[in-house]
Parts: C-alpha cells; structure tokens; sequence
C-alpha cells in the first residue's frame, strides 16, 4: 500500500508552525494578556481622550464583524481557527466596555475589574491565537491517500522503489520514509529526495550527511542536506550524488595543480571561497588587483559602491592563513577601499638607527621620525610652510610602547633643526636623562613643568605684542621655532590637585589654539586618548590631533578603540599592536613543541595618524647602554643649540635664566673630585675633556643668566592674571548703569554684564548680586525689576 502525503490548501497567510516558533508565539501573546487586561481593568477609570475609549469599543465590533464573515462557510477549521482568534478580543472589549458603563448603570467598580481579571487569567492558560495556529498546521500535514492500495511483490522494479526498499531496510532511518525521488540522469545514480517523518514528528538529527551515506553505500562528501522551505523540521531534503563528487574532486584536483604554476589563481580561488562569499571574513568585498613578490603580496580590495568598507583584521588573516596578525596590514584609501600587505616576516622587526640627514627638517618642514611597514620614510611636520604655523601632535602608548624613545628622536631632530626644544618629564627625569644639558630647558618634576609652562605662556603673549599683527610665523624671521613636548602630562591634566589640573589644562588648551601663529607647537605624551587622560578637556584632544598622532601600543583593542574616535580619518584600518612578536610560534609548532619562546619586543611600533592617512611604522632604533642612548647624544653633541632673543627670555622670567642649574652643579661636584661612580677600565681623555668643557659651559651659562636675570620675576600664572584683571560682578554691573539716568531693567543688565556669554557670570549671581547693591544704597530701585544709579 502507498500514501504520497500532499501539502493540503491552507487559509491565506498560513505557514508552518514549528515547535520552537509556538512556544516563543505563546510567551508573546500571553505577555499581551497581562498588559491588556491591566489595561481593561484601570484603562476605563482614567481621563483619557475619547477616542481612546472609542478604538477599543471599534475593535471589538470589527473584530466581531469578522468573525461573522469568516462563519459563513462549511469549513469548520475555518470557521473554528476564526472563532479562536477571535474570543480574545471580544472578551477583551466586553470587560473595557464594563468598566465604561460603571458611571452609567451605577454599579460596583469592582465588577468590571474582577471580569477583566477573570478574562486575563483565562487568556493566558489558553493562549487561543497560537492553539489556533496549531488546528491550521496539523489540518495542514493530515495524509491524503491518492490512488487505491496496491500490494508490492517481488522485488523492486524502479529505481525509486529500489532506494526506498534500501532506506525502510536500514536501523539509521528510524520510522522516516522517504518521497518525492527524482533520479538526473537514468543512467547515472544521483538523485535527490524528501525525508518525511510521521506527522508530529521531527526528523532525528542523528540522520546526517554521514549516516546517508551509509544507506547508499556512497562517500560521505557525496551527500548534502537542507531544510525544505515552507515547512518545519518533519522534513529534510537530501542530495546523494556519488557521481558528482567525482567529478567536482577531479575539478579540484586539477584547479589544484593549476595553482601551484600560478600563484594568483589560489589568491584568487581563497578569496571566493573565504572572504567574499556568504558566512566569509567579508562578503561583498572584491579583490580589485592583485601583486605576488618575494617577500609582499599586494591586494587592492573594494566594497560595493554606496557600502563602506569594514573588514574584520583577524577575520581576514583566518581566511587568507595567516597566523601572525602583524603580518597583515591594511591601509585605507577612502571608504570604500583599501590596500591589503601580506609580509613573509613582521617587516618592522629589524629597523635602523636615524642619522642626521633624518632629523635634519626639509623645505616641507618635515623630519623622518622612523620606517613605515613598506620601507618608505615615516615623515611629520614640524613647521608647515604653506599655512606659516608650527604643529601640534599627540602620542598615546602604555607603559612600555615606546613613548619616551619617540620623545628623544623629537628632541633630538629640534635641536639639528634649528628649533628650540623645551621639554617636561613629569615623572621626574626618568623617562629622558640624555636630554638634560642638550636641550634650550629641561624640566623635571610637576612643580618645573608647571613653571615651564607659565614661561611658555609669558614667551607666547610677548611674541603676540611684538609679532606687528602679523597672521602667520616667519621661520626666517627674528624668533625661533619653539616646540614645546610634554611626556607623562596626564600626570598634570588629572592632578588630584583641582588649581594645578585646571591651569595646566587652561594653559596647554591657550597654547595650542594661539601658539601655532607666533611659532609654538605642542608635543603631548599620554597614556591614552581618552578625554579622562586630558582632564576631560575636549579642546586639547581636538587641537592635538590637527598635526600628528602616534598611536602606539595600547591596553587593549577596545581601549584603542574608544581613544581614536573622531581621530582615525575615513577608511583607517588600525589594527592592535602586540607586546611581542612571535617568529614561528604558530599552532603546528605549538603542538610539535618546537615554537619560539623568547619574542621580539615591539616598542616604538604603532601608527601614525598625520595629513587624512594612517600608517603603521616604527621608530628608528637606539642602542641603549648602561641605560644612556649613546648615539643619540652623538647625534646632538656639536650641533648650536637654539635660544630665546634676550628679550623673551626676560618675558620667560627667573626661572628660565635659571633652568638647568641643577644639572650643572652635580656634573661639576663629579669633575672636580666630588662623588663619582669607580672606574671599571682605561679612561677615554677625549670624552672625559669633552664632558668637562661640557659642564664649565653649562656652569659660565648659569653664571651668565644670574647676572643678567638677578632681578627678573617669576613668570606669572596666567590664569591668575586673568583673574586680577577681570572685573568683579559689582564693577560690571555699576559701569553698566553708569551713564544711564532712566535706569534699566534687570534683563538689561544682565546682558550687559555677559550673562549667557562664554566666561560671563551666572544669571542668578547678578540677580543677587543687584539685590546686595539694592540693599545697600548703592543702587536705586525705580519699580519692578528697574534700577540706576543715586
């Protein structure tokens, strides 16, 4: 006997309903049963507008309407599913227009109360819209018998009835059967079918690809299965196709061969299968070009136009094989397409010490800071010709990512430049000894920087009084660059003390908005972007990213995230930094037990974010001995060292005249017999004269600056001066009244002192303020709200 089961015609809408699918549509409708019998219940006794009482008597009486539509019919699950979904709302209106007639019919409120409760409480057990889903599905799936009975003996005579026999034979297929064969090609034995599981039933999931193919006695890859649209898990669709696995194996066997004489048709084979394909690293994107070297390969990828691109870096290196993630860079160029480099090796391991010629700044204002991962120069600007204005820059790195070496390179390339360099290191002095004596000033400590930083101030308002209303900075001219590099000044800009974080802050924010026109540039060292590392001061995050940023090594991605929002220009794709690179530490020689152990320390690499362009790079590379960078000292020694005209120097005041004095009095207790370290070899004459004249310079400069600043003040605190010239709230509101015989009103006044305006006062300050003055005489009321003077 044979039944074909058929999809019998459901109502209009109607779709299968697995289990899964009414579970979650039952919580749904019974969350609505709470909320609208909460709502039948109170709903009624609120002032509400009418029309919101109006909406729920009109879907009751549609709602019942329908229902008698839907009843003219001898199909009784029409008629009993319509009756179903219909019993909710109805109720529903029934208990709301209850409680609306309670006013009308004088009765106790709480009988329409008790009513909506009783329907709710039915409702929710019930649950009639997802039961009634369930009448039409399992009306839906009931067998239909076609044709009469017919007995099967003997055996099989069809190659349809030959695979069922070999399906009912098998254990692995439980009471499945299956329907609806159909053989490609009558000479071949590829067919495809539907796996039907008696009605109610799922289809086991111990019924896969491999136990398929042990009914057929076919290879496993010969065998695929999906799911049959329009309907639930009663039915898998199946694919047993031994001849086309043949055929595709020896497809790939041959595109295999063909690879391995070129090289470009696997790149290309890897990216369809792996990138740009659905459930790949990123679907959508072409692989535009493509170029194959020794040591690089070269990708120009696109995303569809009207898309912008994102692409996952680690996503992507899983999908082109790639273990180590330094390996891949990709680099941005606009937002909907990029350039990917694959390195045989981290190209950023082995990179050279700076000479000269690379700090030295060229017709562009330009230094070479260190070598870009293509071997290209890593280039900033100090002084931008174009605009006549010096640069600002930020870097961010945590301990250890090479900020302060990246600090010495910038040092070091302002004093071959020409320009004059005045560093702080909040810490101390510990970050940067070498620039002690080779620099125009040195500061150490937050107590020196502060007062360095009040000397800048003093310098940048002499410049301005003195620049001729001249718009830009003349680098030829009678001043000299200054470029000011603070390392650690976050120590400053979140100080626990509230004085000191608020005028490092004013100052750093003042220096930076005003300083590029009279030729100051600002150089900050942090540990993160974040506007909590720069006492929440929007304003210096957003000057200091207008020249260059240096992102180094961070905490962790999504702290580099968070750092560089509004800071990476469009199509920037910045991946981390590792604290160490590991050459052959791979998966395979994890497990073979033959991986590196000992990693390459990567401080100094990061990216540099300057002109729209992100770049990964790292800084030249210094040998460090006995703690000290001898070569940079080399570097420095012999070059003149810039300084203020006499002029600024007085406007900077005592504390520059006396900058590095310090310094100079231990090196000099150290030359002349005082405390020194044991010598543990031959001594070098021409270093120790070298040192020497070094320090009488250093000691004849003091000498020199106490003579001529004997008498020079303190370089005064900015905002302190601000504040000493400020008008108070009672000088201004006097001098507003002055002149002005017929008074004016409190509004008037307030305006005229600055309410509402950057810096002005509080409205409610002046308004007390004007009472105190009323109080006292000072002031004459004239009626409400006006006043004058006596």
């Amino acid at each position: 006997m044979t039944t074909d089961v058929v999809k019998a015609d459901a109502a209009a809408g109607e779709r299968g309903l697995t289990r899964k699918t009414a579970r979650r549509l039952a919580l749904a409708e019974r969350l609505v049963y709470g909320a609208a019998g909460t709502w039948a219940a109170v709903g009624p006794q609120l002032d509400v507008p009418w029309w919101a009482h109006g909406a729920a008597l009109a879907t009751g009486a549609l709602t019942g309407v329908g229902l008698w539509k839907r009843s003219d019919t001898e199909d009784w699950t029409r008629r009993l599913v319509s009756s179903l979904r219909a019993l909710p709302v109805l109720g529903w209106t029934g208990a709301y227009t209850a409680g609306l007639l309670v006013p009308i019919l004088d009765y106790p409120n709480g009988w329409p109360m008790l009513g909506a409760a009783t329907w709710t409480a039915v409702m929710i057990p019930m649950a009639p819209w997802t039961r009634s889903k369930g009448v039409a599905r399992a009306v839906d799936n009931l067998p239909v018998l076609a044709g009469e009975p017919e007995a099967v003996e003997g055996e099989p005579v069809t190659f349809e009835d030959h695979m069922r026999v070999l399906w009912n034979q098998s254990q692995a297929t439980g009471d499945t059967t299956l329907e609806g064969i159909r053989q490609y090609n009558p000479d071949e034995p590829d067919f495809e079918a539907v796996v039907l599981a008696p009605a109610g039933q799922v289809v086991p999931r111990t019924l896969d690809e491999r136990a398929i193919a042990g009914v057929f006695d076919v290879p496993v890859d010969a065998v695929a299965t999906k799911e049959v649209d329009g309907y639930g898990p009663g039915r898998l669709a199946i694919q047993v196709a031994p001849r086309l696995a043949e055929a595709r194996r020896a497809l790939e066997a041959l595109e295999l061969e063909t690879e391995a004489e070129d090289p470009g048709a696997a790149l290309e084979r890897i990216w369809a299968e792996h990138v740009n394909c659905t459930g790949g690293a990123a679907p959508g994107v072409d692989l535009v070009a493509y170029s194959i070297g020794e040591e690089q390969i070269r990708l120009r990828i696109a995303a569809p136009r009207g898309k912008t691109l994102r692409v996952n870096h680690e996503a992507l290196c899983s999908a082109l094989g790639i273990d180590d993630i330094s390996r891949l860079v990709m680099e941005g160029a606009g937002p909907r397409e990029a350039v990917v480099y694959i390195y045989r090796t981290n190209p950023l391991l082995d990179v050279r010490a700076p000479t000269v010629e690379d700090l030295t700044m060229d017709d562009r204002g330009r230094i070479s800071i260190g070598v870009a991962h293509d071997g290209s120069m890593a280039r900033i600007q100090l002084f931008n010709f174009d605009t006549g204005r010096a640069q600002h820059g930020i870097t961010a790195g945590t301990t250890g990512a090479g900020k302060s070496g990246l600090m010495r390179l910038l040092g070091a390339a302002q004093r071959i430049s020409g320009v004059i360099s005045w560093m702080a290191d909040v810490q101390g002095g510990m970050s940067m000894p070498e620039m002690e004596g080779r620099i125009d000033w040195m500061a150490k400590g937050p107590a020196e920087t502060m007062q360095q930083l009040r000397a800048l101030h003093a310098v940048k308002e002499y410049r301005e009084a003195h620049s001729r209303g001249r718009g830009d900075f003349d680098f030829h001219g009678q001043w000299c660059l200054i470029q000011w590099t603070g390392d650690e000044i976050n120590r400053l800009l979140s100080s626990l003390d509230q004085d000191i974080r608020k005028e490092a802050a004013w100052m750093i924010g003042d220096l930076q908005k005003t300083g590029q026109k009279v030729g100051i540039g600002i150089d900050m060292a942090l540990q993160s972007l974040h506007l909590k590392e720069l006492g929440d001061n929007h304003e210096i995050r957003e000057k200091g990213k207008e020249g260059h940023v240096f992102l180094l090594r961070t905490a962790s991605s999504s702290t580099q995230g968070m750092s560089l929002d509004g800071i990476a220009p469009i199509g920037a794709h910045i991946s981390p930094i590792p604290e160490r690179i590991y050459e052959g530490a791979g998966a395979k020689e994890l497990f073979e037990g033959t991986a590196a152990t000992e990693g390459v320390p990567t401080p100094g690499m990061g990216w540099l974010i300057t002109e729209g362009k992100a770049t990964l790079f790292r800084t030249f590379v210094l040998k460090k001995v006995n703690g000290l960078y001898p070569q940079l000292e080399e570097l420095m020694d012999g070059r003149p060292m810039p300084t203020l005209t006499p002029g600024e120097a007085r406007a900077a005041g005592w504390h520059y005249a006396h900058r590095g004095t310090a310094a100079a009095a231990e090196g000099a207790e150290t030359a002349t017999g005082g405390p020194s370290a044991p010598s543990r070899g031959r001594v070098d004459m021409n270093a120790l004269n070298s040192e020497l004249e070094h320090i009488a310079g250093l000691l004849e400069a003091d000498d020199k600056a106490k003579e001529q600043a004997a008498d020079l003040p303190e370089a005064p605190s900015p905002m302190a001066a601000a504040k000493a010239k400020a008008p108070t709230i009672r000088e201004r509101i006097l001098a507003a009244l002055d002149g002005h015989s017929d008074g004016l009103a409190i509004k008037e006044i307030r305006t005229a002192v600055g309410c509402g305006t950057e810096g002005g006062p509080a409205t409610r300050s002046v308004n007390n303020e004007v009472s105190t003055l009323a109080n006292e005489g000072a002031i004459v009321p004239l009626g409400k709200g006006v006043y004058r003077l006596p």
